[in-house]
């Protein structure tokens, strides 16, 4: 069953599917089988299906199809993926910087997810606490240059049981990537995020008049003529980042790929 599911990837691959088209087809819609019929037909949990099923997306280059590819043929047949399955998740709840967690949420998540993973009980509302902490946070008005939030939609997504939210993974791995914004960058500093942020701030309270007469100012070029040096600037951080982020999912997928295979973490991912 893993050969033929290895071959029915080998296909899609070459036929072309998996090209990280942000408009491509789910894994489970170009075999035309069910995320259900999947789960079942190979044994293998929901949750690691639902992540399966994202790779035609998320494989944005012939390397990253290799990673994915790599993925499933570590996958041990009849072996208990649970446990590399909760690596993962735990892998991906430690933020990329250590400034930016309140009252200690990765290590308060991370014991509930083990303490499931040890078969215990976790009433719903220890999980219920934390997301009612996060919304909280979340509508707080940040300071200027303050990326936080970033990391509230990885920590949202991973406040649920696992067994009762197979697209828990999914969530978080997409979010995970996306923290490549907070990953510190010595050529961008927070003052520089915060002077950002107040030239945009301003250029949109300017424009308003220009809104309200039905125009769509060119804030780009607004914020160039505003501030020439740092837009240029900003324009090099953003490619740095939109360049960071498949390195991120990249970087998961080889995680989890050796958590199957038995490896064992030496460092920790961020």
């Amino acid at each position: 069953m893993k050969q033929t599911l290895v071959d029915t990837i080998d296909g899609l691959i070459r036929e072309g599917h998996v090209t990280g088209r942000r408009n491509a087809k789910p894994l489970t819609a170009l075999m035309s089988i069910e995320v259900e019929k999947f789960s079942e037909s190979y044994g293998l949990p929901p949750s690691l299906v639902l992540l399966l099923d994202v790779m035609p997306i998320f494989a944005a280059s012939e390397n990253d199809i290799g990673d994915w590819r790599n993925l499933v043929e570590a996958i041990e047949p009849g072996a208990d993926l649970t446990p590399a399955l909760y690596g993962f998740l735990l892998m991906m709840l430690v933020p990329p910087r250590d400034d930016i967690d309140p009252s200690d949420i990765t290590g308060r998540l991370s014991k509930l997810h083990q303490r499931l993973l040890a078969g215990e009980a976790v009433p719903r509302a220890d999980w219920a606490g934390i997301r009612k902490e996060l919304v909280t946070l979340s509508e707080e008005h940040p300071q200027p240059g303050d990326r936080r939030k970033l990391q509230y939609g990885v920590w949202e997504a991973a406040a649920w049981p696992l067994r009762d939210s197979p697209s828990l993974l999914v969530q978080m791995f997409r979010n995970w990537g996306l923290l490549s914004e907070l990953v510190p960058d010595p050529e961008w500093s927070d003052a520089d995020e915060a002077r950002k942020d107040k030239v945009l701030s301003e250029i949109w309270q300017e424009q308003a008049p220009a809104r309200t007469a039905g125009e769509t100012p060119a804030y780009p070029v607004l914020f160039q003529a505003r501030e020439p040096a740092l837009a240029r600037r900003f324009e090099a951080r953003l490619a740095r980042v939109n360049t960071d982020i498949p390195v991120r999912w990249g970087t998961a997928i080889k995680y989890l790929t050796m958590l199957f295979a038995g490896g064992a973490a030496t460092d920790q991912v961020r």
